[in-house]
């Protein structure tokens, strides 16, 4: 085998399968990266049996052959190599040499034999998105993914498709989790004309959105899904990804059908008020106390022994909103951060009933909170 390529499309493909390719292992082989020339030029592949992932490069093609390379001293040898010309080639023993201008290293390579193999999704339930819709709808609900192990259900966002809810005109749906809050967002895509429910492991959605970045996100995004697994090929990059199997929670039983206040207030505005109550609330569980009052909101938080602080913004409230809520005030700055709009609209229905932020521009973006039991909420 041996292969010459340019430096910047190399790094670039390395960089890419290197970030599937897994770091605690029981099986080595998997902490590799695979060499393969194609007709096209040169194609890189990493699995940790999760996720896998196919990286096509161009490259001029001296001699075929395959070879499988130790990801974490490939990507460090690559990273430093200068800009020009790169040739790889492989002998008889296996010893991988990277020759660039006057220098070479050597890596000692492993036949690829064993190395498993990409699986290959039919085209069974397919549909197509623009990167930017995928990106923004990944953005918008993969902070609300749990983190624990033991909710490994909610590990991942439901990707649904076929009709919405009610009030929901959407075909296409994402939707996180970890049981504090719950993060939806919708979209109308033309070519869905079939409904699925599958859970995907977040990891692969936020490397997919990373493929589409590397490649500045134009094109189109292909999904295929099975019953096992879901496949997302882009440009040169293609990923599969195991599904995660079980019941995630029906969300539709979560959203309040109403509300008793609603306040529209300035996106960023809130945010930077809420971020700088977290200094003071870091102390004392993350809680913030929200009130209304006199067409302001204040964001409230006391830490004994280090501070208060009464973070007052301007809003517009229609209904009643005398109640004082508490929150975490990480699960209020995260949504802030997310959504695309100047304004927010916020719901409330009491002190113990779980709040709702929408932007206010119509976009098909909900995210709901739940309260925290406070000494004053609960009296």
């Amino acid at each position: 085998m041996e292969i010459r390529c340019n430096k910047e499309d190399l790094y670039s493909g390395v960089q890419a399968v290197e970030r599937i390719v897994a770091t605690r292992s029981t099986l080595p082989i998997i902490g590799n990266i695979l060499f393969e020339t194609t007709k096209e030029g040169l194609k890189l592949s990493a699995n940790n049996l999760e996720i896998g992932l196919e990286v096509d490069i161009p490259a001029n093609i001296k001699e075929s052959g395959s070879v499988l390379i130790p990801a974490k001293t490939l990507a460090g040898i690559v990273s430093k190599l200068p800009s020009s010309e790169i040739n790889i080639k492989k002998n008889e023993k296996g010893v991988v040499r990277i020759s660039y201008k006057q220098s070479t290293s050597n890596i000692n390579g492993l036949s690829p034999d064993e190395f498993p193999v990409l699986p290959k999704i039919k085209d069974t339930k397919t549909l197509s998105l623009s990167p930017k819709v995928f990106s923004e709808m990944v953005k918008q609900t993969v902070f609300a993914v749990s983190a624990s192990e033991d909710k490994y259900v909610l590990n991942g966002i439901l990707l649904e498709t076929g009709k919405g809810h009610k009030d929901d005109d959407s075909n296409i749906r994402m939707v996180a989790t970890d049981g504090f809050r719950l993060a939806k967002r919708g979209e109308k895509v033309n070519g869905v004309n079939f409904e699925s429910s599958v859970i995907v492991p977040a990891k692969a959605l936020s490397e997919v959105v990373k493929l589409m970045q590397g490649a500045g996100e134009s094109g189109e995004l292909k999904i295929n899904i099975s019953t096992e697994q879901i496949s997302f090929k882009y440009g040169n990059a293609y990923l599969v990804s195991r599904l995660i199997q079980g019941q995630f929670p029906d969300y539709k039983q979560v959203i309040p059908k109403n509300s008793e206040a609603k306040m529209t207030v300035d996106t960023g505005a809130f945010l930077e008020s809420a971020e700088r109550a977290a200094v003071i609330a870091g102390g004392s569980s993350n809680i913030v106390k929200i009130k209304v009052d006199d067409g302001k909101v204040h964001i409230i938080a006391n830490t004994p022994d280090v501070g208060s602080v009464d973070e007052v913004v301007d809003v517009e409230v229609t209904g009643k909103a005398k109640d004082q809520i508490a929150f975490n005030v990480r699960l209020l700055t995260d949504v802030l951060k997310a959504v695309d709009s100047d304004k927010v609209v916020l719901e409330f229905s009491g002190p113990l009933s779980p709040g709702i932020i929408r932007p206010d521009n119509g976009s098909n973006y909900l995210y709901i909170i739940m309260p925290i039991r406070t000494t004053e909420t609960a009296s």
